[in-house]
């Protein structure tokens, strides 16, 4: 599993000739690495801070699977496409497991999203009430989650063209809006308090 790997592990496979992992194994890592610095940040802030460890320490380790859920989700695509062709049936079984492929690797990116505005949201709690002098750490936080929100809505909607569920890809899309606008408003609450205490 990618989790598995070292960090230099990771980095080579990343930047590897094979397409995954990718974009969104890397955005889960991100949102995952901001909910630790969230975590961080908390323990600096004295006592009171229970919940919010516990929430940002349950948000990394999901994020972290889903590092390995989004490959995987992938390769799956690629298996599919890779299947026999030759007759009827076998075309119709293809584009079902290449419908059923394609539906998960668009569920995990789109999940990854909700988990990355979740850790923003904390992240915005600890900038504004954490310790001051670890601000600078949740404006990071703050960055990596916030990134980790559009990277991951970049392979939703790198999907969803190849999906013949209208249904849901209009929800997915609306979805989307909705939480990519939370985000950058969140976002920008952030990098707003932090750039004006820090100067």
């Amino acid at each position: 599993m990618l989790t598995d790997l070292t960090i230099r592990e990771f980095s080579r496979d990343l930047g590897s000739e094979k397409p995954a992992p990718g974009g969104g194994s890397a955005s889960a890592l991100a949102a995952s690495l901001a909910a630790s610095l969230v975590k961080m940040v908390a323990h600096l802030s004295g006592e009171g801070q229970g919940e919010l460890l516990h929430r940002s320490q349950s948000l990394s380790c999901e994020l972290l699977e889903l590092v390995n859920q989004d490959t995987e989700a992938f390769n799956e695509v690629m298996g599919a496409l890779r299947l026999p062709k030759a007759t009827d049936e076998e075309k119709r079984e293809r584009r079902q497991a290449i419908q059923s492929a394609t539906r998960r690797a668009t569920e995990v990116p789109l999940r990854i999203v909700e988990l990355a505005l979740d850790v923003l949201v904390l992240a915005k709690e600890m900038a504004l009430h954490g310790n001051k002098n670890a601000l600078s750490d949740a404006g990071v936080a703050g960055l990596l989650a916030a990134a980790a929100c559009r990277g991951a809505a970049y392979n939703v909607l790198i999907n969803l063209p190849g999906l013949k569920d209208e249904e849901f890809v209009a929800a997915a899309k609306r979805r989307l809006e909705v939480l990519l606008g939370q985000a950058k408003t969140l976002e920008e609450v952030i990098d707003a308090h932090v750039r004006g205490v820090l100067g």
